[in-house]
């Protein structure tokens, strides 16, 4: 039965329609194993279950016509039906004699896993073991020669431990040149207090008197008082990590304080 893309349009409902356009020649090919057998289900169920419809509006038919009624709906879509099933049975056929080989693609279990990881680590614990051997191969002539080295570094270190005294003379060298300067100062200054006077020469020999005895204490007035204390104020409120900020929040939470007493009172 050859019927138009319209007519079968109008003709099937949406998922009879794409079984359709799936047996047809170009979608038919592309279709896996898994997907023919699913629409060669389908396909059958509806075949079937518009046969039946269409054999019992036959038989009401012929009841009253004394003939079936071979141009329903029904029947043509029951046709088109059993077309569209025999297609995807052929194709089925063909794809089932194939000889496939699916790939292998589950995974192994934890002993397989177990087995092989054991492997490597065995394989890898060899290689590593003959590369150590290897190397200890290699380097066992160059220990052999190794020790002159030490022997010029013991020889360098008792040069250097010999070399260390010497610089001993040098602190004292340098302590007499001191002393030497202070005495050639000291009698500089001397000479010239003699030059200028037995009373110059008194006042040189004598020692400076220090800072802190020459310094006179000044009567303090209530202004200084008040000053003094107030500095000693901001030393303590420094030494106690109370910063400006901290001053500000607190000056700042007592004006808001007032405040609120001072809405209330209005």
């Amino acid at each position: 039965m050859s019927l138009s893309q319209d007519e079968i349009r109008s003709l099937c409902t949406k998922p009879e329609l794409a079984l359709v356009v799936a047996s047809q020649s170009p979608a038919l090919e592309k279709l896996s194993l898994a997907e023919l057998k699913k629409h060669a289900s389908n396909t059958r169920k509806l075949t079937d279950k518009w046969q039946g419809l269409s054999r019992s509006q036959s038989r009401t038919e012929s009841r009253k016509s004394g003939s079936p009624d071979l141009d329903s709906r029904s029947h043509a879509k029951q046709s088109l039906l059993k077309e569209t099933l025999a297609k995807f049975e052929a194709r089925l056929k063909v794809m089932e004699s194939v000889p496939s080989v699916a790939p292998n693609t589950a995974k192994p279990t934890a002993t397989v896993r177990a087995k092989a990881a054991r492997v490597v680590r065995q394989t890898t614990k060899k290689d590593l073991h003959r590369t150590k051997q290897s190397i200890n191969a290699v380097a066992a002539p160059a220990s052999k020669v190794a020790p002159a080295p030490k022997a010029a570094a013991t020889t360098a270190a008792k040069t250097t431990k010999k070399a260390k005294p010497k610089s001993a003379p040098v602190k004292k060298t340098t302590t007499t040149k001191a002393a030497a300067t202070k005495a050639a100062l000291v009698k500089t200054a001397a000479a010239r207090a003699a030059k200028k006077g037995p009373a110059a020469a008194a006042a040189a020999s004598k020692p400076a008197p220090a800072k802190a005895a020459s310094t006179k204490v000044k009567s303090s007035t209530a202004a200084q008082r008040t000053q003094i204390a107030g500095k000693a104020k901001a030393n303590r409120v420094a030494i106690s990590n109370r910063t400006s900020n901290i001053a500000g929040h607190v000056s700042g939470k007592g004006k808001r304080v007032q405040a609120k007493r001072d809405s209330k009172g209005r």
